[in-house]
Order: C-alpha cells, then structure tokens, then sequence
C-alpha cells in the first residue's frame, strides 16, 4: 500500500469514527430527553409541578430535537403552567415558543385559544381581541348574518337589523308588541343586546366556557331543555281533544263541574241568589278546564306507555334491593 492510499484510509476511518461518534451521541441524547420526560409526567402526576416544569426545560436543552418534537415540548410545559400552576404569564410564553417552532402544529388551534385566555388572564383584553380575530378559525361558530340594516358593530362582527328581530321574537309577546311601536324601547333593547355581547365575548376570551362548574351548569340546562323537546314532541304534541270526547267527559263529571262552579261564582259575589245554568251554559263555562283535564290525562297515560316502552328497549334495571337495607 503506497503512501497516499494510507492517508486516503486514514482519513476515511476518522470520518466513520466521527459519524458513528455523532449518531452514538445523537442516540443517546434522544434517550436522556425521553427519560427527563417520563420523570416530568411522572412528577406531574403527583402533584410536583415545578419539580416536573424544571425536568420539562432541561428536556428542552437537549441538543439536536427536531422543532415539532421542541414545539411539542414547549405546548406541554405551557399546559403545565397554565392548568396546573395557572401561572398565565408562564404559560403564554410557552405557547408562544410552541408556535413559533412549529406553525402548523396539529395543536395550533388549541394553543391559540389558550394564548387569548393567558392575555385575557393578565389583563391584556386588547392583544387577545387582536389574536382571536386573526384566528379566525379559532370560534368554530356559525357567523350569525342576517338580512338588514346594519345597526351595530362590535369590531368585525356586524348586528343588522334582521338579527336584532330575531332577538325581539324570542321576547314575551307584550315586549315584541312595544318594540314593534317604540324604536326607543327597540334602541334600548339593541343597547342591552350588545352589552350581554360584550360580557360574552369576555367570558369566552377568559376560558369561563371550559370551567367544570360552568360546563355542567350548561349541560344540565341542555339536558333539561333536550328531555322538554323530547316531551313534547313525544307526548304533548300527540295528544288531541275532539268535541265527542269533551261531551263525553262533560256527562260523566256534570255534577262535579256543577258544583266547582257554584263555589267559583259564591267567591265572586255575596249574593245568595244565583241564576241556575243550564246543561248547555254549564258545558260552555267549564269547556277550558274539561279539555285541560282530558288532555291531562291523556299525556299521563301517553308518558306512562313511552316511558315503559323506553325501560324496555334500553334495558333499564332498578336494583330496588338496595334500598331500605
């Protein structure tokens, strides 16, 4: 072997020597960063956060992560601090750092709904107003446009005219009635509008929507308008009084329905004398209670047979045993 060959192998082993050198050591950083990270959660888990905030940055400081695996990490320590330490100083800038190394994280949503909670949180209502409305993928809410004049507008989000009607008809009928005739009254009510707007807008900003207490508060009044729904639409609506049933009834309970007006017109008046009424006059006075009576009782016995039929089809078991033990 001459010369030159000696020093070309020389040189070739000491790069292979090099590259193994780097791979070993790239392969054993990944392993120290792994294991920083499994002590972090496992202190997280009991309660150490800042023990496991402090593995979590010194996971970071490993050399050669790649910016999704950094970005990753940097969402995580933000979690940390802002669910568990509700630091939102903390958590901002980590979020913050989580987007920058990568700005198409599959977490970009939620980093960004936290990042304006954080700004909310420390009074920076302003650059969270800015950041939801670049995000504007962020509501995940239908834009609620209507036909109309514009008549308000909360920064892009325009109130028109046949918006603020579809409010007004979900009023009591008298309220409707005098927004119809009195454009201050509908003026004063677009006022109201947009203040409970604001105070939503707020409390969405603020993260109050993901508060326990206030998702199950939210979820019980859903479940209680949802079982409303499925009454009426099962039982209620289903029920109709025909005027043979209501003879019938009124034939069958004549002297109950007599008598109930006979105490109803005594509490009216002092006098004792009272013009006897006849079958006819009797069935028209008491026509509203016979068919609210009627319907009554069809929608027990209606609830009765859905409920049962409901118990069966969903298989429903009652342990009554364990009662009065």
């Amino acid at each position: 072997m001459n010369h030159a060959t000696k020093i070309l192998s020389g040189l070739l082993m000491a790069v292979t020597l090099l590259a193994w050198g780097c791979a070993k050591g790239s392969t054993q950083s990944a392993e120290d960063a792994s294991k920083r990270i499994s002590l972090a959660a496992q202190l997280e888990e009991k309660g150490l956060y800042d023990e496991a905030a402090r593995e979590y940055e010194a996971a970071l400081e490993t050399p050669g992560l790649t910016p999704a695996k950094r970005s990753n990490l940097y969402y995580i320590l933000g979690n940390l601090h802002y669910e568990k330490k509700k630091d939102y100083e903390k958590a901002l800038a980590n979020f913050i750092r989580a987007k920058h190394y990568n700005p198409e994280s599959p977490e970009l949503q939620k980093i960004t709904e936290k990042t304006v909670v954080c700004l909310e949180r420390i009074g920076r209502s302003l650059d969270a107003r800015n950041v939801l409305s670049d995000a504007t993928y962020l509501a995940g809410e239908e834009t609620r446009e209507s036909s109309g004049k514009l008549v308000a507008q909360i920064g892009d989000r325009k109130i028109t005219m046949g918006e603020l009607n579809n409010e007004i008809q979900n009023l009591p009928p008298e309220a409707q009635k005098k927004m119809g005739s009195d454009d201050k009254a509908k003026l004063e009510f677009l006022k109201q509008y947009v203040q409970q707007e604001l105070l939503y807008n707020l409390a969405k900003r603020s993260g109050y929507d993901k508060e326990p207490g206030v998702r199950k508060r939210a979820e019980d009044f859903e479940k209680a308008l949802l079982v409303q729904k499925a009454y009426q639409t099962n039982v209620t609506d289903k029920i109709t009084v025909t005027p043979e049933e209501a003879r019938l009834y009124f034939k069958a309970h004549k002297d109950e329905l007599a008598k109930a007006e006979t105490q109803s017109e005594t509490g009216k008046t002092s006098d004792t004398k009272q013009a006897i009424l006849t079958d006819e006059q009797l069935f028209e006075k008491s026509a509203r209670k016979i068919m609210r009576m009627i319907q009554m009782e069809k929608s027990a016995q209606k609830e009765s047979e859905l409920l049962e039929k409901l118990m069966t089809s969903d298989k429903v078991i009652i342990f009554e045993g364990e009662f009065g033990k």
